[in-house]
């Protein structure tokens, strides 16, 4: 008998740390939230009012030709279904 192995993406939550989430308003806006990460992969830590995350996303997902719909949060209201800024 062959058993088939399902890969699980684990995601881990520091509660202690308020870490920068994007969730996109064509894919689960506010259910399905995606980590921030920088260039080499880490997650970004959410900084003072989300600013840097902000700038960050604008410049990943507002590309003229291909304009994405977001929203960014914290983890504390990511776990609540809050986007807490966005470019609607």
């Amino acid at each position: 008998m062959e058993l088939d192995f399902i890969k699980v993406k684990v995601m881990e939550l520091d509660l202690n740390k308020e870490m920068a989430w994007v969730t996109f308003l064509d894919d689960g806006w506010e259910t399905k939230w995606h980590p921030v990460l920088d260039d080499s992969g880490k997650q970004l830590e959410w900084g003072l009012h989300g600013e840097g995350v902000m700038e960050l996303c604008r410049s990943r997902f507002n590309v003229k030709d291909n304009w994405i719909s977001f929203g960014i949060a914290q983890t504390s209201q990511m776990l609540i279904k809050n986007s807490v800024r966005d470019n609607l």
